[in-house]
């Protein structure tokens, strides 16, 4: 293992293996769009022309614009959740692309920031994705505010990432990743905001919802897309929140994945 393991840096080691992942989903685009693009898309149009028929306004907006940066951030949250996880234990285990990159000076730190970095950057994408479609739908009354965002859902890209990795890092079969995406995807699609207030479910389900990063996430975003005035201290607080889960996330996936492929 490489002296360089325990130095956690962007680097072009780390820069190589997300080129490298970036190289073969050119290769495979199609299917990669049809699941991380579309599927958030159909969402938007289902929930924001649907339910907007018949609901007027959420909290003080229009409901498509009340969901469409709530897509926004699940757009993200999938795409790198499925990346980091299903994408991420295929290499891993099934092909063995981890233990070919191992062979060469790149570290198991410097792979993982690879690994990490190409999901947050398709959750980004992703992401992208809805603004675009949103903003033709008129979802987006602040272009200013969108921009201010990217930077969050690029945080909560990395964070769910992070999240994701720490699972793979567990998984000795497929069936983790089933109940990962049912008692962590499933609830952050459904109780983090994303088509309804938070404050509108039961205080215990509240109190999971905060847990959530994807809730600390949306309570940034939706407001600078809305341009509603957004409090910088709790702003920075949801977004502190994002972070540390991100680095306990990411350090517990580099402790385990070190175990499991060094002793």
């Amino acid at each position: 293992m490489s002296a360089r393991a325990s130095l956690p840096a962007v680097n072009r080691y780390s820069q190589a293996v997300w080129r490298r992942n970036a190289l073969v989903w050119r290769r495979l685009i199609g299917p990669s769009l049809t699941t991380n693009v579309l599927d958030p898309l159909i969402f938007l149009f289902a929930f924001g022309y649907g339910l907007g028929a018949v609901i007027d306004r959420v909290g003080g907006m229009s409901y498509l614009a009340f969901v469409v940066p709530g897509m926004m951030c699940y757009a993200a949250m999938f795409a790198a959740s499925f990346e980091s996880t299903i994408s991420t234990y295929a290499r891993f285990s099934l092909q063995r692309t981890w233990d070919a990159i191992l062979a060469t000076p790149v570290s198991l730190t410097e792979l993982m920031l690879g690994e990490m970095s190409w999901a947050a950057t398709k959750g980004v994408f992703s992401a992208s994705c809805v603004i675009v479609v949103g903003s033709l739908w008129g979802g987006v009354a602040s272009p200013v505010g969108v921009l201010l965002a990217l930077p969050a859902l690029a945080l909560g890209a990395i964070c769910f990432a992070c999240c994701g990795l720490a699972v793979t890092a567990q998984a000795k079969s497929w069936d983790i990743f089933a109940y990962f995406f049912t008692f962590w995807v499933t609830p952050m699609f459904m109780f983090s905001g994303t088509f309804f207030e938070v404050g509108r479910f039961p205080w215990f389900v509240q109190a999971i919802a905060w847990v959530l990063p994807m809730t600390h996430l949306i309570a940034v975003v939706r407001p600078l897309t809305a341009g509603v005035a957004v409090d910088p201290l709790a702003a920075a607080g949801h977004l502190l929140y994002v972070a540390a889960l991100a680095a306990a996330a990411f350090s517990l996936a580099r402790w385990r994945f070190g175990a499991r492929l060094f002793g």
